[in-house]
């Protein structure tokens, strides 16, 4: 007998009666249905994790490959064209570039918590006209127009997915189930918010702000770490005055007044005083934390990477002007640079402040800087420009699950110190060979 003629035959000799049997059938109907479609789903996530896991074993191969090819030319052992290097090398960045976008696509489309993967089956009926906002949610721009706003601190911390959603998948990515130091920074983030001046999610290629603010409550504890280290901080302060020097004097510049205000800087800092005053001014500026990060690196140097490449007016002016000499451009650069910060350093509450120390030193190498990433072609404007790429390839380097661990502050510290060693000798290799 049928099945299905067997269960009426059974069941009471009523329309209710067989209205029940048949909502019965139709329930294991439904609960088969979603257990396959369930099935089906994680093997289809199994394949797409696989995928996402080969590509970032290509881009990580691919960056050592760029990294070895650059350490070649620098050693000599190569003897291609340099047309033909700098051209093999861009290409190759482009390549890293564009895989680095797939590779944000793929994380959104894989294992964001907004992913069709992760959405209840009761969600579906719902959403599943709803439009994609892939396209909105990864665009650098809008990220860049909006870095600063409150709102953005707002999104981010509401984007903070719930890790478990993740442990299905820590087979394919194992380094990043050891990253306790991350998992506890996005703990962090999702109680109580991190906060910083200015997100450089895009600069530093991390897939989304959560991660970059993540990433940053890292750093900060590292660097802490970092600093109670008396030999540590004493080659930081060393480098210091060491790099800039080096870059002054490569410019046909005495870097005598620069030493001179970078010693009374480090002086200022060392005056425990005064570090309630660098509080207050740094802190009327934006900046969340008294951290190397977020002074030094944030604040300081790609602040100024930034205002070189948009100069004031006045500036600009004066390297438009062809009609004049590019001897009498360098030394107009100089007077109009000086007269901007002495316009800045009237404004300062405090005349010797953590600001007014910044601004002396800031007067030795702005005019330097600017006329190296904005003047002439030559060897100054591209030893202006290898020191900016050091600089940011070793953020993303520090910032790269890859490179660094974000297990622990003592392995995270350990490995920023090491790659600050990489570029410091990738910078001093350059000044050599250019004849510094």
């Amino acid at each position: 007998m049928p099945a299905r003629v067997y269960l009426i035959e059974i069941a009471p000799r009523s329309v209710e009666g067989i209205q029940k049997v048949w909502g019965l059938e139709g329930e294991r109907r439904h609960r088969d249905y979603f257990s396959a479609s369930l099935h089906e789903t994680r093997g289809i996530r199994n394949d797409m994790m696989q995928g996402l896991e080969a590509l970032e074993k290509a881009l990580y191969c691919w960056e050592d490959a760029l990294t070895a090819f650059s350490s070649s030319l620098n050693n000599g052992t190569l003897a291609l064209p340099s047309k033909a290097d700098a051209a093999f090398t861009h290409d190759v960045q482009e390549l890293l570039d564009m895989g680095y976008q797939i590779q944000n696509h793929a994380e959104l489309l894989f294992i964001d918590q907004h992913s069709v993967l992760f959405r209840n089956e009761d969600e579906e009926s719902i959403d599943s006209h709803k439009p994609s906002n892939i396209g909105s949610r990864i665009s650098g721009k809008d990220k860049a127009d909006a870095a600063s706003s409150p709102e953005s601190f707002e999104s981010a911390r509401d984007g903070v997915a719930d890790l478990r959603e993740f442990e299905e998948f820590s087979e394919f990515f194992p380094h990043f189930e050891k990253q306790k130091l991350y998992h506890a920074a996005l703990k962090q983030h999702e109680d109580k918010s991190i906060q910083c001046r200015r997100l450089h999610t895009e600069l530093v290629k991390c897939g989304s702000d959560v991660e970059y603010l993540a990433k940053v409550h890292c750093l900060r504890q590292a660097y802490t770490q970092l600093f109670t280290i008396p030999s540590t901080t004493e080659w930081i302060a060393d480098i210091g005055r060491q790099i800039i020097s080096d870059l002054i004097m490569y410019a046909d510049r005495d870097p005598k007044d620069y030493l001179i205000h970078y010693e009374r800087m480090l002086e200022f800092l060392q005056e425990p005083n005064n570090h309630k005053i660098m509080e207050e001014e740094l802190t009327a500026r934006g900046v969340k934390c008294m951290n190397f990060y977020d002074v030094l690196i944030d604040f300081i140097l790609l602040d100024a990477f930034e205002e070189v490449e948009k100069p004031p007016s006045s500036i600009k002016a004066i390297l438009q002007n062809r009609w004049i000499s590019a001897s009498f451009r360098e030394t107009a650069i100089g007077t109009a640079v000086w007269s901007v910060l002495v316009g800045k350093r009237q404004m300062l509450k405090y005349d010797k402040g953590f600001l007014a120390h910044f601004y002396s030193i800031f007067k030795q190498i702005s005019p330097v800087l600017v006329w190296g990433f904005l003047g002439p072609e030559g060897s100054l404007r591209s030893t202006c420009h290898y020191f900016r790429d050091q600089v940011i390839e070793f953020l993303v380097d520090i910032f790269n699950f890859f490179k660094v661990r974000y297990t622990t502050i003592d392995n995270l510290a350990e490995d920023i110190l090491r790659e600050m060693k990489g570029r410091v000798e990738n910078i001093n290799q350059r000044l050599s060979l250019e004849g510094c």
